[in-house]
């Protein structure tokens, strides 16, 4: 219980004359209220400066300042209701609505009967419990609000977002938003992206869109790829939200290397590739899938879209519907091609600016019908894969260290096509290393990793010609035939060992891959000069003479090692 609703109620009695306050003082104090006497409304003013009253008795007639102009005055100053009585030996109607106009909430006439003023004391007593038991009902929401608030903001991590190649905008159309917008890179500094819309507004909406947070950003911290992700992503709804819940979302992620941007849309409004300009749609992703929490696991579809964005300078433009259905002066709704003609209209500094812009003229400071979220993301130019010279020929070819080694501790596995299909290797191994390195694992070795790892898979075992990218719309055949061909693998092995050796200045990790395919012809690719590849394949090769201290190819090309300088990595990060 409050202690301060347990004192005395504070009574202000206002009257020119003494007779009056000496009387209604007498009244008062029998019914147990503690009572200050004003003689005019300056004084009472004055007074409430002091201590505000928990109730006013005011008379309408007297010098200085009367009971009207004060009335007046107290309600503009002080926001917390108190009730206010008027004394007046006026029956007129005309001052009595003039009394209650000014904030009165009541009369009563002289000469005062005390029968009469105990009871509208009480009915005054009665509505200044219900006003404090809703102020505090009122202080206990908001408290527990901006909690709800600081937890959401903490657990979205919208404020850590500092990427230079995103710029975001949100707004939600209550205090809470069910939009959610996420980004983070991974360990080989691929950009994913999330926008997520649930359905409704308000903290439920907002806490609909907190179980898919989490997995999003550990599992790309981790290295699992967009589809390892989407499928968590799915079952966490699935599981968390009761029926008929589901989150519409968009995930996206952009391989810096390859300039390959992958996207799955369930639900949202498509996800633009614009131009630099913004003038041009170059590419849209449309939804072609369900929200997230429709389907089960097994029905589940995570089909992705690909698009090279290798090839020009441009932009990535993602929205939830509250964007697109944002009105304009008519009554219209805008959908994207009228707000990016608005954007376009606007001359900004940029289209995000633009878009922003138009949205909040739309809106014209007020809230929207709905959450809105908006994301662009600018594209790196042509050539995202910086390959420098591959270096003397030993890179390619058996090379000793120059210095001595010793083993420190080893790792191996082999990999059947049933572990395959299913086993997220390299960040399973990344982990690995973590875990016994105590956190010591770079991107390099993420990089690496993957490589080695899906040449195996890709070239030795699904026996995928990656010239196919280099056909019109070949990334996404290339990806789509290696989800078939993955699909319907039924035999095959891929070997790995990992082992950590120590020489005299620094210790080195060695990596070795080898699969039961058919191999390649590795000594005419390594006499090419992998720097000034063009192709949209083969440059994987080139990357990993970069970044190792040796790669050596054995036998028909489908064993590997590599030698990565653990030191050189931790100076990296």
């Amino acid at each position: 219980m409050n202690m301060e609703r347990m004192r005395p109620l504070h009574a202000l009695v206002v009257d020119d004359a003494p007779a009056n306050r000496k009387l209604m003082s007498v009244m008062l104090q029998k019914m147990g209220y503690k009572v200050t006497l004003a003689e005019d409304g300056k004084a009472a003013l004055a007074l409430c400066e002091e201590q505000l009253p928990d109730m006013v008795l005011m008379d309408v007639q007297m010098p200085v300042m009367n009971g009207i102009e004060t009335v007046r005055e107290m309600r503009r100053r002080y926001p917390k209701w108190f009730p206010i009585l008027f004394l007046s030996a006026q029956t007129a109607t005309q001052e009595v609505v003039e009394g209650l106009r000014a904030g009165g909430d009541d009369y009563l006439f002289k000469p005062v009967q005390y029968e009469v003023l105990k009871a509208k004391m009480h009915n005054f007593h009665v509505r200044l419990e219900q006003s404090n038991r809703l102020l505090d009902y009122k202080e206990r929401i908001e408290e527990e609000a901006a909690t709800a608030r600081t937890f959401i903001e903490q657990f979205t991590a919208l404020g850590k977002i500092s990427d230079p190649c995103v710029r975001f905008l949100l707004k939600p159309a209550e205090h809470f938003s069910g939009d959610l917008i996420a980004f983070a890179r991974g360990p080989d500094g691929c950009l994913h992206a999330l926008l997520a819309d649930s359905a409704g507004h308000g903290l439920t909406a907002a806490l609909a869109v907190i179980p898919i947070t989490h997995p999003f950003y550990q599992m790309t911290a981790k290295g699992f790829d967009i589809v390892s992700i989407l499928n968590e992503l799915n079952a966490r709804v699935r599981d968390y939200l009761p029926l008929p819940r589901f989150v519409a979302a968009a995930l996206l992620s952009i391989n810096p290397a390859t300039g390959i941007a992958q996207v799955w849309n369930g639900g949202l409004p498509p996800v633009l590739v614009l131009s630099e300009d913004g003038k041009d749609i170059l590419h849209s992703f449309e939804s072609r899938q369900l929200p997230l929490g429709v389907l089960n696991c097994a029905e589940f579809d995570t089909s992705m879209e690909y698009y090279n964005l290798a090839d020009q300078h441009g932009q990535l433009l993602m929205c939830t519907d509250g964007a697109t259905e944002i009105r304009d002066a008519d009554g219209q709704m805008l959908g994207q091609n009228g707000l990016l003609q608005l954007a376009l209209q606007a001359n900004a500094a940029s289209l995000f600016d633009g878009v922003s812009q138009s949205i909040e003229k739309l809106l014209s400071g007020t809230q929207p019908p709905d959450d809105i979220a908006l994301i662009s993301i600018s594209c790196p130019a042509a050539n995202m894969l910086d390959l420098k010279p591959a270096g003397p020929p030993s890179h390619g070819t058996a090379s000793t260290p120059r210095e001595p080694l010793s083993p420190v501790w080893d790792f191996s596995l082999l990999l059947k096509a049933t572990q395959l299909k299913r086993l997220d290797v390299v960040p399973f191994l990344l982990g690995i290393v973590r875990q016994i390195e105590n956190g010591q694992a770079d991107g390099k070795l993420f990089l690496v990793l993957s490589e080695l790892f899906n040449n195996a898979l890709d070239h030795g075992l699904l026996k995928l010609d990656s010239s196919i990218k280099n056909e019109p719309d070949g990334m996404e055949l290339y990806f789509i035939e290696r989800a078939k061909r993955l699909a319907n693998l039924e035999e095959g092995e891929i070997a790995l060992k990992l082992e950590k050796l120590k020489g005299d200045s620094t210790d080195f990790l060695r990596i070795s891959f080898g699969d039961s395919g058919d191999g390649f012809d590795f000594e005419s690719v390594l006499l090419c000069d992998l720097s000034v590849n063009q192709q949209r394949h083969g440059r994987g090769i080139g990357l990993l003479l970069n970044i190792c201290d040796s790669l050596e190819y054995l036998g028909n090309g489908s064993q590997v090692v590599a030698l990565l300088d653990m030191e050189k990595g931790a100076e990296s990060r």
